[in-house]
This record gives structure tokens, C-alpha cells and sequence, in this order.
């Protein structure tokens, strides 16, 4: 599963809000901030190479993307926007894990 952020960093630099202010005004927890620039790029391309690098850097460590849909919600009260401004999903599919699958042989 790839996230990309950059639809939400672009919100935020349209309306003037820079990593400095929501650090000043506590609008982004900073551990969740990390994960929001760290997850986005021009391309899901990008942000994979941005997660390898990590990973290498890291001893094979993963860094993890995940943020909550508690905070996907409070940052499209904030902006008054939908989620879909703010994220672009892409979920790669693996046959091995589709319900016909995993349970045709329980029939």
C-alpha cells in the first residue's frame, strides 16, 4: 500500500501554513508531521525511494506511513476540505489475498 501526502502539502502551502507554524500552534502532532512529508512526493515513485532510503539508513527498518483517520478527519476540519484533497491511495493488490482465494476451498 503506497499514501502520498503531496495533495495535503499543497493545500498547506497554498494557504500559507509552513512546518514552523504548526509547530508554533500545535496543528500536527510533530511525530505525525514526519510521517506526512516523509509520505509524499511528485510521484509514488518518490516516496518509495524516500522509504528504501530510510529502510538502508536504518538497519532494514521500515518506516511506517500510517495515520489515523481520527487525524485525516481533524486536518479536513482544519482545511475544510475531504479526504480525497488530501490524500492520493494506491493499494497493490495481491491475488493471494482476495476472498476466492482464501476461502473457495472451505465450500
Amino acid at each position: 500500500m503506497m499514501v502520498n501526502y503531496n495533495k495535503l502539502m499543497k493545500i498547506l502551502k497554498e494557504k500559507k501554513i509552513t512546518t514552523y507554524t504548526i509547530r508554533q500552534r500545535a496543528l500536527i502532532p510533530q511525530g505525525t508531521l514526519a510521517k506526512l512529508k516523509m509520505c509524499s512526493g511528485e510521484s509514488m515513485n518518490d516516496i518509495e525511494k524516500k522509504l528504501q532510503k530510510y529502510k538502508d539508513e536504518h538497519d532494514g527498518k521500515d518506516f511506517m506511513c500510517d495515520v489515523s483517520t481520527k487525524t485525516i478527519e481533524d486536518l479536513c476540519q482544519l482545511l475544510q476540505c475531504q479526504p480525497q484533497d488530501l490524500i492520493e491511495w494506491k493499494v497493490d493488490l495481491k491475488p493471494e489475498l482476495s476472498y476466492e482465494n482464501r476461502f473457495n476451498n472451505e465450500e
